[in-house]
């Protein structure tokens, strides 16, 4: 969360710099459509409470997310806008375990990361012609598959699909390529709601939180 931070208190300067109180030109408001490219990373994280205190166990991997987002823009006052987003998103993540007897492998798990679904709110500050900072938030809904392979006996193999909701918190900038393309760097984090049960007197929580570092062209009509 430190990255968001950062880019926060970017967002905030920005709004009261000179570049953002003069007359805007070329606003960033309207419809919009965007493709996107970036780093994705997955952290699988298990909270054990006893009671006095409380144990955190993480463990992940990354990949590759790439998609698209739809978007409206309006003006909200002087140099703010608003605006309301969709997007839709995929990932080259996955990660596998082998489980061994003796020095033999004998199953492979592996879990692989599906589509994923977003919608939310957005607020920015006009930086220049076509160009804002923004913090965005909202729901999303991610889908993954896991795979149990028995790789003594095939016919055993299992496989299993679950959709996680969650919300997602993030901040970016755009800048202008011309009066109406945009390019833009975001920080996106997501978290998982997460499963909880009992295990004797320990409360064990498991969830999976999600980090992406995203590289987009847009363009407004």
């Amino acid at each position: 969360m430190k990255t968001v931070a950062t880019i926060t208190a970017a967002a905030l300067a920005a709004a009261v710099s000179p570049a953002a109180a003069q007359s805007i030109v070329d606003t960033p408001l309207g419809p919009r459509i965007e493709v996107r490219v970036g780093w994705d990373r997955l952290d699988a994280v298990t909270e054990v409470h006893d009671g006095s205190q409380r144990t955190e166990i993480s463990s992940g991997d990354s990949g590759v997310t790439y998609g698209g987002e739809v978007g409206y823009d309006m003006v909200l006052s002087g140099a703010s806008v608003v605006g309301l987003y969709a997007g839709l998103s995929g990932s080259t993540f996955e990660t596998c375990d082998d489980l061994f007897s003796g020095t033999r492998a004998i199953a492979r798990d592996c879990t692989k990361a599906g589509r994923e679904v977003s919608v939310g709110g957005r607020i920015g500050f006009v930086t220049g012609p076509n160009a804002l900072v923004y913090l965005k938030g909202g729901y999303s809904n991610g889908e993954f598959r896991r795979d149990q392979r028995d790789l003594l006996t095939p016919g055993n193999d299992t496989r299993n699909m679950a959709r996680l909701d969650g919300f997602h918190l993030g901040a970016g900038g755009e800048f202008g390529l011309t009066s109406r393309a945009y390019g833009k760097l975001e920080y996106l984090y997501t978290n998982y709601a997460a499963d909880k049960g009992t295990l004797g007197n320990l409360r064990i929580e498991t969830g999976a939180e999600r980090h992406h570092v995203i590289a987009g062209l847009g363009y407004r009509f």
